[in-house]
C-alpha cells in the first residue's frame, strides 16, 4: 500500500478530523458556494453549500440522474457551472478549466476510463509528463526516456497492488477490472489533495475493491480529501465520514456513519423505502439444458464444465481474472475456443462469430456498455433496435416508422427515462441506457440471456428494476447466465452461483450453500477439495 504522500502544492500533507464535518477554513480542501447547473430551464445541480476537510472522506450517493457527475464534472473543470464559486484548497477555481483543477490538485477517477486504447499502458499513466532524457533532445522535438517511462509506471501500479500487467501492451487488450486499476494508479501518480472516485469498485471483486478502499483510507490519513461516488452501499457505510445524499440535483441529506443506515440512504435517496420483498429471486424450476459446456478451453479459460437449464439464473461468481468474462464470451463467440464442446438447446454450437451467436438465440449484456454495447451519438430509437431490425424489417427493407413504433414499446416497457428516442442514448443516466440495453436484448427473445456486471454504474432504484428485468426473464423460460463481482447481487437473484479461480468452476452452489464465507473461500482456492493455486494454473 502507497505511503504518505505530498498532498499539497508546496507543502507536506497532513491529516484532518472528521469530527468537525466542514473542517477548519485552514484544513479547507474543496469549498462550494451557491453552485448550479442548468441546461435551458432545465436545473439538474442546485448546491448552496458543500465543503470537504483535509483528512475526510465524503461518500456521495444518489439515484442515476441525481446530479452526481455534473457535481464531479464541475470540481474536474469538465463542465461550468451556470452560477456559484469553487475553491480548492483555498484557491479559487477557473470554471470550465480541467487542466487548472489539475494544477489545483484534483484527480478524477471516472467510471468511464479516458484512457487511449492503442497507447500502451506505461504511456498512458504518464501521458502528459513523461521523463525525459537528459539534455536530450532531436530537430528541436524532446526525447522521452523510455527505461524510466517503464519503471515509473511499474512503480505506480505496485503502489495500487498491481503488479502482474505488461506495461509496453497498450490498454485496449485489457479487461476492464485492468483498465480500471490503471485509472486509479494514473490519478494516484498526480498526487493530488482531492481524489474523486466515481464507482471505483463498480468493475472489482471483493479482493480489488478492498484494496481500492485501502487506497482512499491511506489517501485521507496523508491529509488529503476524498469524494467517493458509490452505488454499493456496504462499501459507503464501511469508508465515509460523511454521506452526502443527492435528490434532483439537490442535497437532501449530510450524513454522520451513524445516521447512514442503508435504510436511511435509501429513502433520502428515492424518497421512499425499498421494499426487500420486491427483489425477491423466483422460485427453482428443473427444465431442459439451454446450454451445457464439456471440457471447455480457450486462452485463459477451462477446462469448464457448465449447464444452465431453462428458466434458470445462474450466477458466476470468482475474484479478478478468474475467467468470468471469457467464459462468457468464448460462449458468445467474441473469444475463439480452444478446445472442447458446447451444446446449445441439445445441438453442437460452433460461433464464429457473436453474430452466429445472436442469429442462434442468444444475447449477451456486456460489462463495458459504452464500449461493447452502445453508440453513444446515436439514437435511443436506433440503440434499442439493433438486434430486432430483421424482425421489424420486410423483405430487408425497413419501413418508415417500424423502428419508430418497435423502439417506443421497448422504451415503455423497460421503464427507461428520457426526452425523445432521437436524442443520443448516451445523455441517458447510466440506469436508463443499461435498462435499454436490456430492452434491447429482451425483444429478440433469446433463449439465453448473458449477463456481464449487469448493474455496473446503476443505482439502488435502477437494480431493483433490472433485477426484476432478469426475474421476469426466467420466469418466461429464458436461461441466464450471469458474471458480477458483487456477491449481494449474486446471493440475491441467483437460483445457483458456479465459482470460478484461475479460469476453472472450482465450486457450485445451490441456493442452500449460499454464502460469502463460501463464495470467497472457494474463489481464493482455499475450498477443501478445490486444490492447491499451483494445480489450478496447470
Amino acid at each position: 500500500m502507497a505511503g504518505s504522500a505530498d498532498l499539497r502544492p508546496g507543502g507536506e500533507g497532513r491529516p484532518g478530523g472528521a469530527e468537525d464535518r466542514s473542517g477548519p477554513a485552514d484544513d479547507s480542501a474543496v469549498s462550494l458556494r451557491d453552485v448550479s447547473k442548468a441546461y435551458g430551464p432545465v436545473k439538474v445541480l442546485d448546491i448552496p453549500r458543500l465543503d470537504l476537510a483535509r483528512g475526510q472522506i465524503v461518500a456521495v450517493v444518489g439515484e442515476n440522474g441525481a446530479g452526481k457527475s455534473t457535481l464531479m464534472g464541475v470540481l474536474s473543470g469538465t463542465v461550468t457551472p451556470t452560477t456559484g464559486t469553487i475553491e480548492i484548497a483555498g484557491r479559487a477555481l477557473q470554471a470550465g478549466r480541467p487542466d487548472h483543477s489539475r494544477e489545483l490538485g484534483v484527480a478524477l477517477v471516472a467510471q468511464e476510463f479516458p484512457l487511449v486504447g492503442q497507447l500502451s499502458v506505461a504511456e498512458n499513466l504518464l501521458l502528459g509528463r513523461r521523463p525525459q532524457r537528459a539534455g536530450g533532445r532531436l530537430f528541436g522535438r524532446a526525447v522521452f526516456d523510455r527505461t524510466g517511462t517503464r519503471e515509473e509506471a511499474r512503480a505506480l501500479l505496485a503502489e495500487v497492488g498491481v503488479t502482474h500487467v505488461d506495461v509496453d501492451r497498450p490498454v485496449e487488450r485489457f479487461p476492464v477490472p485492468v483498465r480500471q486499476m490503471i485509472e486509479i494508479a494514473k490519478a494516484w501518480g498526480h498526487r493530488p489533495v482531492v481524489l474523486i472516485l466515481d464507482e471505483p469498485t463498480s468493475s472489482l471483486g471483493p479482493v480489488e475493491a478492498e484494496r481500492v478502499l485501502d487506497l482512499a483510507r491511506a489517501h485521507a490519513a496523508a491529509g488529503g480529501a476524498v469524494l467517493f461516488i458509490g452505488h454499493r452501499l456496504d462499501e459507503v457505510r464501511a469508508i465515509a465520514d460523511r454521506v452526502v445524499v443527492l435528490r434532483s440535483g439537490k442535497l437532501v441529506a449530510d450524513l454522520t456513519p451513524q445516521e447512514a443506515t442503508e435504510e436511511r440512504m435509501i429513502r433520502e435517496m428515492v424518497g421512499a423505502e425499498l421494499s426487500r420483498a420486491d427483489l425477491a429471486p423466483p422460485s427453482t424450476v428443473e427444465r431442459t439444458a439451454v446450454l451445457r459446456t464439456r471440457e471447455l478451453t480457450a486462452d485463459g479459460l477451462g477446462p469448464v464444465d457448465l449447464e444452465v437449464r431453462a428458466g434458470e439464473i445462474v450466477g458466476v461468481a470468482g475474484l479478478m481474472g478468474s475467467g468470468r468474462s471469457r467464459l462468457l464470451h468464448t460462449v458468445m463467440g467474441a473469444q475463439p475456443r480452444t478446445g472442447g464442446s458446447v451444446e446449445f438447446l441439445g445441438r453442437d454450437f460452433r460461433p464464429r462469430h457473436p453474430a452466429d451467436a445472436v442469429e442462434a438465440g442468444i444475447g449477451l449484456v456486456p460489462e463495458d456498455r459504452k464500449v461493447q454495447s452502445l453508440l453513444p451519438a446515436h439514437s435511443v430509437r436506433w440503440n434499442v433496435t439493433l438486434s430486432t431490425l430483421r424482425r421489424i424489417s420486410s423483405r430487408g427493407v425497413l419501413w418508415p416508422g417500424a423502428d419508430k413504433e418497435h423502439s417506443a414499446r421497448i422504451v415503455h416497457d423497460l421503464g427507461v427515462r428520457l426526452h425523445s428516442q432521437e436524442q443520443p442514448i448516451g445523455s441517458l443516466s447510466g440506469g436508463n441506457q443499461q435498462k435499454a440495453v436490456f430492452g434491447r436484448w429482451l425483444a429478440a427473445e433469446p433463449r439465453l440471456l448473458l449477463l456481464d456486471e449487469p448493474t455496473r454504474g446503476v443505482d439502488v432504484g435502477a437494480k431493483a428494476e433490472i433485477y426484476g428485468l432478469i426475474d421476469a426473464a426466467a420466469e418466461q423460460g429464458m436461461a441466464v447466465l450471469v458474471a458480477s463481482s458483487e456477491l449481494e447481487e449474486l446471493l440475491w437473484i441467483c437460483h445457483r452461483i458456479v465459482v470460478m479461480a484461475h479460469g476453472r468452476i472450482v465450486d457450485d452452489l445451490p441456493r442452500g450453500r449460499f454464502g460469502k464465507e463460501a463464495i470467497m473461500t472457494a474463489a481464493a482456492g482455499t475450498r477443501p477439495g478445490a486444490g492447491t493455486q499451483e494445480e489450478a494454473s496447470a
